[in-house]
């Protein structure tokens, strides 16, 4: 007999799951606390799904939604846990944001787009055309409230900007990426894995048939590359990505302005994946059918 869409939904969820569950194993991450997460997540969604079809999300209709015991989904919506969390992840990363808008900015861009050196500081001006804009003008327009010394250095410290003598710094990098497990880092695995679930979870419904949901193009090989190939495709990626982003990048940055009303947060990832065949075998023999 066919599967039911429910028993290949739970084959298919175990399988994205595998790489979280790595990650949580790895960092002491306990089944009763990914549990907990889960619940949380699970309790989120039939609220969101309630006030959606125009009803009150009440703690006995979410239990039934949701089969949690309606004290746990009472413990769950007091929680300020998970608007904390929320909070953050909403949060621009001011380094991020100093970083592109040296890279964008016409201010601190010098013929053809070339990035100019910037100083922290302005030197007293002699004159009125003598003033230029420095570090410390870019972060107080972008990331008021930030302290421009703190910024430059864990800029310097990440290796994304070179001091190069004379007062004055250079950007060497246009994105900014955080140490492995920190705090940053973190949030930016969680956006990252979400949006891409989410765009997914879109293409599924019905009414993204026919070219109507949102961009998803994959491309892989079918019989595989050698691992000497693989070194050179990752390599030519890397360069034709980059581009690509940059691309990307410009146009959205000539549009993302604030004060405009009827907008949305939208963007583009891309990512090289390569097989785990352990996992991929295991799901292949639970949808056998």
């Amino acid at each position: 007999m066919p599967q039911s869409v429910k028993e290949n939904l739970l084959a298919a969820f175990g399988y994205l799951l595998k790489p979280l569950v790595r990650l949580a194993v790895k960092n002491g991450i306990s089944f009763p606390e990914f549990g907990e997460a889960l619940k949380q997540a699970y309790v989120d969604v039939a609220a969101k799904q309630m006030r959606a079809s125009g009803k009150d999300p009440t703690e006995e209709g979410i239990s039934l939604i949701t089969n949690i015991q309606t004290a746990e989904v009472s413990d769950i919506l007091r929680s300020n846990a998970r608007s904390r969390f929320i909070n953050a992840i909403q949060e621009v990363d001011p380094l991020a944001k100093a970083l592109g808008a040296w890279h964008t900015d016409a201010r601190y861009l010098g013929p053809y787009g070339v990035l100019r050196d910037l100083q922290f500081a302005a030197a007293p001006a002699i004159g009125p055309l003598d003033r230029t804009d420095t570090f410390t003008d870019l972060v107080q327009k972008y990331c008021p409230g930030v302290s421009p010394r703190v910024l430059l250095d864990e800029l310097i410290s990440s290796h994304c900007v070179q001091d190069v003598g004379n007062g004055f710094y250079r950007a060497v990098k246009r994105s900014y990426i955080p140490d492995p497990l920190s705090s940053a880092n973190i949030l930016l695995f969680a956006r990252v894995v979400h949006n891409l679930c989410e765009a997914a979870e879109v293409n599924l419904r019905a009414e993204s048939g026919d070219g109507k949901g949102l961009v998803e193009r994959i491309i892989f090989t079918e019989h595989g590359i050698t691992k000497q190939e693989l070194q050179a495709f990752d390599k030519f990626i890397r360069t034709r990505g980059q581009a690509f982003a940059d691309d990307i990048d410009n146009w959205l940055t000539e549009r993302d302005k604030p004060g405009r009303t009827d907008t949305v947060n939208t963007g583009v990832g891309f990512y090289h994946y390569i097989v785990n065949e352990e996992d991929d075998f295991a799901l292949s023999k639970q949808l056998s059918n």
